[in-house]
């Protein structure tokens, strides 16, 4: 398809979104593999080589992706919170596992992110797609001294930061592919695979006991 070079920020992003959306649909059929800019173009009205005006590499549109995923998580993350002034660390808990478990997509980039991803992205998209999640790390430290506002501020960073920690490393081990799960049960290493959400908010309940 013929390329028309965007004239404003409002084209430019809208073809930036184009280039996501195609992405994302990739990503999901076909996994990490399955993302390039041949196939990103056979779903967009924008041309291949004209792709490099807005991104360099494939994994740059993926950590596109993981941005927006991240947001969105922050978002309904505080629309749920929105209507609630008061809750126990049992349900804080429980209210931050069933965000969590609802956006399996965004672990799965960040599972990639300090190594495909970020090997493959230029220092300035980096750099912007920690600025515009930075704002995701202090929900947690925010939502968290809004509910249990006698926590001190250095029990609240601690919460924010272990917490942060504890989920990304519990996923990845908790949510392995059919492949790997198969080989696990076949090797006799261990006899099931732990549970993600009982094991998140069990967790989390206990990093709030610090509070």
């Amino acid at each position: 398809m013929e390329f028309l070079r965007a004239r404003s920020k409002e084209e430019m992003d809208s073809r930036q979104e184009e280039i996501v959306n195609a992405c994302d649909i990739l990503y999901e059929r076909l996994g990490y593999d399955g993302v390039n800019f041949k196939a990103i173009a056979e779903l967009t009205s924008i041309s291949r080589p004209a792709i490099y005006n807005y991104f360099r590499t494939k994994d740059e549109i993926l950590l596109a992706l993981l941005k927006r995923e991240m947001l969105r998580w922050q978002s309904g993350f505080l629309e749920r919170l929105r209507p609630i002034s008061a809750m126990t660390k049992e349900q804080y808990s429980a209210c931050l596992t069933e965000g969590l478990t609802q956006h399996v997509k965004m672990f799965r980039l960040i599972d990639i992110l300090f190594t495909l991803l970020e090997d493959n992205s230029r220092v300035e998209s980096l750099a912007d797609f920690y600025n515009s999640v930075s704002s995701v790390f202090e929900t947690i430290y925010s939502c968290t001294q809004r509910y249990f506002p006698n926590a001190t501020e250095q029990a609240l960073r601690q919460f924010q930061y272990e917490s942060v920690s504890y989920v990304l490393g519990l996923h990845a081990v908790t949510s392995v592919s059919q492949k790997h799960s198969s080989a696990i049960r076949l090797s006799g290493v261990c006899a099931g695979l732990p549970r993600f959400e009982q094991l998140c908010q069990d967790g989390l309940l206990a990093l709030l006991s610090a509070l």
